[in-house]
């Protein structure tokens, strides 16, 4: 083998190339072969300090971020906790070795979350679940599982449904990996056997999911990074109904563009507003943020806590009389008198910087909308339960909707039935364009009204709604001509029935 390099210019920059060759075949090269650097990992139990030593030369970013970070410094970071974990619970497997060695010295070493067990370390390939953070982190892991925390469903079927939805039941299983996946995997898991069949990931409350890393990137934990809206882009930008784009396109996301790399992020959220640090909110401010009429702000890991609208998808619940638009407005208003104390707790929070008629009548407007598109979504499933009445649809929409595991079972705010990814039938167009409308531009919709994105409330969310509701009647009526000439029945009109009675 030889080892070549080629320096060449590629529009002004230069570009290093280093090409690893096999022996010479005749006349021509053989397939470059790739190079693996083997390393005898070590079995069974180890000693702390052989993890440092052997990660330096393995893992060297790695070990620098744990030892920058807050909890890889040198001494006892916080005395309370430190006295705390001694007397509560602590992770499942091997609890009293891992408190032992926090004990000894007050020190937070690798095997206090990893296990000091090399061999069942590489099984699970390193990951630890929420329970270990939970051990010394007891009050936010108790706000983040009991308390709803990042899922507005019971975080275990999420994944499932996601899996389950049509757009990605041909898509080969690489693609979701890297894709879908990486993003479901924050609260569920990706492929069988999911995560690992460690016996610390069961029982947690968020069965195999990442969990804590989603948000404090391991191995720095770095609370001021989760602060930040970037933060939250992996999950929540791109896609038909990017949160994150909408903040950004706001006058919040404006303002923190423009002037948020001045703020002291280190400073916790309550304390940062206090010193007025923050010219705008952040995602973390409105969505982690508890505030009482005349108390002072508080952190809390319930982010759905003040949700009303959950992921939106309403208009695909309901059924019966409540999928008429008269029924519909009724079960909308009951939904937001029922929720009117989640209400009261965003405005407070909003009191920060504007005033309370200002924040309420901003959030009414946007649940106008809501309804306003909603609406639309409604007349849309009209007309699919029309063909399908006359037998040129299989489903109804209810059953369409029903047979993707698209959205929750019911018709409250988080209810949920188990949903089972399998073999997914051909949508037909109509029924394709439909999904697609009520699940990616509905939502999208929404999300920007209450995200403060005027673009994404008409062009990327109203705009598009409305135009896919004509795409849908205009389907209707070749369908319904198609038949006509078909079966030579006479009186067909091919009328769109485009509204709910």
């Amino acid at each position: 083998m030889m080892v070549k390099q080629k320096r060449r210019s590629s529009r002004g920059s230069s570009l290093l190339r280093v090409a690893l060759l096999a022996a010479w075949a005749g006349p021509e090269l053989a397939a470059p072969q790739s190079i693996v650097v083997e390393i005898k990992e070590p079995d069974g139990v180890q000693e702390p300090e052989q993890c440092v030593k052997c990660h330096q030369k393995v893992n060297p970013n790695l070990v620098a971020a744990f030892q920058a970070s807050t909890m890889g410094r040198s001494g006892i970071q916080n005395q309370a906790v430190y006295d705390e974990v001694k007397k509560q619970r602590a992770p499942k497997e091997k609890t009293e070795r891992r408190k032992a060695f926090l004990v000894r010295n007050g020190q937070i070493s690798c095997v206090l979350c990893h296990g000091d067990n090399h061999t069942t370390i590489t099984q699970t390939r390193g990951r630890v679940a929420n329970a270990v953070c939970g051990g010394c982190h007891d009050t936010i892991d108790q706000e983040y599982e009991k308390g709803g925390g990042h899922s507005v469903d019971p975080p275990e079927e999420s994944w499932k449904r996601a899996l389950a939805a049509p757009e990605f039941s041909p898509v080969p299983p690489a693609v979701r990996q890297l894709s879908r996946d990486v993003i479901y995997s924050q609260q569920g898991a990706t492929a069988p056997p999911y995560f690992d069949p460690d016996p610390e990931f069961e029982g947690t409350g968020r069965i195999h999911r990442n969990g804590c890393i989603s948000c404090h990137t391991r191995h720095s934990f770095d609370v001021a990074e989760a602060r930040k809206p970037e933060g939250c882009q992996t999950c929540h930008a791109r896609g038909g109904n990017s949160v994150f784009d909408s903040y950004l396109e706001s006058k919040h996301g404006s303002i923190y563009m423009a002037a948020g790399s001045r703020w002291n992020w280190d400073l916790r959220m309550p304390v940062a507003l206090a010193k007025k640090e923050y010219e705008a909110p952040s995602c973390a401010t409105c969505h982690m943020l508890q505030a009482e009429r005349y108390g002072d702000l508080k952190t809390t890991h319930r982010m759905t806590a003040k949700t009303i609208w959950s992921r939106g998808l309403q208009p695909l619940v309901v059924e019966g009389d409540k999928a008429t638009e008269a029924g519909y407005k009724a079960f909308f208003q009951q939904l937001r008198q029922q929720s009117e104390a989640k209400r009261k707790e965003m405005i407070l929070v909003c009191r920060n910087c504007h005033s309370e008629k200002f924040a309420g009548d901003y959030l009414n407007a946007a649940d106008e909308v809501k309804l306003a598109s909603d609406l639309l979504v409604l007349r849309a499933r009209s007309i699919l339960d029309g063909l399908s009445r006359d037998g040129l649809l299989e489903s109804s929409s209810a059953a369409l909707i029903r047979r993707y595991q698209t959205v929750p079972a019911g018709t409250e705010a988080g209810a949920s039935t188990p949903a089972t990814p399998g073999t997914l039938a051909p949508l037909a167009a109509i029924e394709r364009a439909f999904l697609e409308m009520a699940r990616r531009d509905n939502v999208r919709t929404a999300l920007s009204a209450f995200h403060g994105s005027p673009g994404g409330v008409y062009w990327e969310g109203y705009a598009r709604v409305e135009k896919a509701l004509e795409h849908i009647r205009g389907v209707e009526k070749e369908m319904r001509q198609t038949l006509s000439k078909t079966a030579g029945v006479s009186g067909a009109t091919g009328t769109p029935r485009g509204s709910p009675k």
